[in-house]
């Protein structure tokens, strides 16, 4: 009878310290609750993440995401590298000076294959290309992703700022507006629609149209995050994946999406600004799947800070990207 007792309480003190163990840990088929960081407030610019949240693929994937806009003061990288996020949006130039101050940050997968960072200038200026600067007036956004571009584009086209006149500016476009400068930095995929619908015709100036293929924002998190959920990355890219490729078939949807998330355009600008964003994301390299990266572009991206003058000890970008199986 004592042996019976025993074995009884045994197999109970069993049954409480696994029922305790399994207490702590996810239950199974529990979505995996994390964030995304955006680079800026919503935008069309990360519109495949707003499709694949709204269309469940990234419930489909077992990933309860929620999307928190950037702004001032909210660094995608400080805050993924902190753990306040565990995926952020932010340039691929950033990122690799982020690494350079010991952030541990690696980038995932590539969501600009070129850089929308560009410069604008009217239709009747007589400028088409870099070199038409010399003698103008260019705003200068002194410690932007622009002005890094605008040195760069300097040191290659064999000119320095002496040739031009810089005019410091803010995230404005009221001083080219006004006709105080005549070439305003900015982002190529909406800011000419903006300034159309102030009627001034624009030309645009892209980095890669001045033979710059670099890419732009790119998807990221942690190192830590990487070594101990590569499953997670590899499902949060699928999906991500999923969601541009059905807001590229589907633009109506994409329209849908960021109309719902912000009011600052109408239905025609936001189809301009989508058939302006998607050249931008698609590879422009036939061997590179969407959201996928090489390390020849790394090395483009990283030759600008070099040309900019921003990296004083360069340091490999062995460890700065790394592509997942999803992303093939």
């Amino acid at each position: 009878m004592r042996k019976t007792i025993l074995a009884t309480l045994t197999v109970l003190l069993a049954l409480v310290f696994l029922w305790v163990g399994c207490s702590d840990t996810k239950k199974e088929g529990a979505p995996d609750k994390v964030s995304i960081r955006l680079a800026w407030v919503y935008d069309m610019a990360e519109v495949g993440v707003f499709v694949a949240k709204d269309k469940g693929f990234y419930e489909k994937e077992g990933i309860d995401l929620e999307i928190k806009p950037g702004g001032f003061g909210l660094d995608p990288m400080k805050l993924v590298a902190t753990g306040s996020d565990q995926f952020g949006v932010g340039g691929a130039v950033n990122l690799l000076l982020a690494r350079e101050k010991d952030m541990p940050l690696v980038a995932i997968g590539a969501e600009f294959q070129n850089t929308p960072v560009g410069f604008i200038a009217r239709s009747d200026s007589g400028i088409r290309n870099f070199t038409d600067f010399k003698g103008r007036k260019v705003g200068v956004q002194s410690g932007a992703d622009t002005d890094t571009m605008y040195r760069a584009l300097l040191a290659k086209s064999g000119m320095s700022s002496k040739d031009v006149q810089e005019v410091p500016i803010q995230f404005d476009p009221r001083p080219f507006v006004a006709g105080q400068i005549d070439v305003l930095p900015g982002y190529v995929t909406n800011q000419p629609i903006t300034l159309r619908n102030q009627g001034i015709d624009t030309v645009v100036i892209t980095a890669s149209s001045q033979g710059l293929n670099i890419y732009g924002n790119i998807y990221f998190v942690s190192e830590d995050m990487l070594r101990k959920n590569p499953d997670l990355v590899a499902r949060f890219l699928r999906a991500t994946k999923a969601g541009w490729e059905w807001a590229f078939a589907h633009p109506e949807d994409a329209i849908a999406a960021m109309k719902a998330r912000s009011q600052d355009f109408s239905d025609e600008d936001l189809k301009a600004i989508h058939a302006a964003v998607v050249p931008f994301i698609k590879p422009d390299e036939s061997s590179v799947p969407l959201l996928g990266m090489t390390r020849a572009r790394w090395e483009a991206t990283y030759d600008v800070l070099i040309k900019a003058g921003l990296s004083s000890s360069p340091k490999p970008i062995d460890g700065a990207f790394r592509q997942e199986p999803s992303g093939k």
